[in-house]
C-alpha cells in the first residue's frame, strides 16, 4: 500500500461514477456534487483519508460502518487501525531506503568525478 496513490472514498467515488456513467447505468453525476464531495475531501485530515482508504479496501462504506452493531464497528475499526499502523510501516521503511538511496549516491558521484579527473591527469602526462 502506498500513500502516494490512496484510495479514498472520493477517488472510489469519482470512478464509481465514471464506470456507471460510462456504462450507462446511471446519469453522469452532477458538477455540485463532485465539487461537495471534494471539498469533504480537502477537510479530511491525511489520517481520515487513510482510514477512509482501508476502509473502502474492506469494502464498507462509512455509512455501513456508521449503521453496524457497536461491537461489529469496533472489530472493523480495529482492523482498520491494523492496516493503517502496517502501512504506516511500510512508507517508514520505503523513506528510509529512499535516504539510504540518496546518501550513496553522492559519494558514487564524487568517486566517478574524481577518478576522470585522474584518467586527464594520466593522459596529459603520457603525452
Amino acid at each position: 500500500m502506498q500513500v502516494s496513490t490512496p484510495n479514498s472514498s472520493f477517488t472510489n467515488n469519482i470512478a464509481s461514477s465514471a464506470s456507471s456513467s460510462a456504462a450507462g447505468n446511471s446519469p453522469a453525476p452532477s458538477f455540485q456534487s463532485l465539487l461537495d464531495q471534494l471539498t469533504n475531501y480537502v477537510k479530511e485530515t491525511p489520517g481520515q483519508r487513510m482510514f477512509d482508504s482501508i476502509l473502502a479496501q474492506l469494502g464498507i462504506t462509512p455509512q455501513q460502518l456508521q449503521n453496524m452493531s457497536p461491537a461489529d464497528r469496533e472489530k472493523v475499526e480495529e482492523k482498520v487501525r491494523e492496516l493503517m499502523k502496517k502501512e504506516v510501516k511500510e512508507q517508514q521503511q520505503q523513506q528510509q531506503q529512499q535516504v539510504q538511496g540518496q546518501m550513496q549516491q553522492p559519494a558514487l558521484q564524487s568517486n566517478t568525478s574524481s577518478s576522470s579527473r585522474h584518467d586527464k591527469r594520466s593522459t596529459n602526462f603520457s603525452i
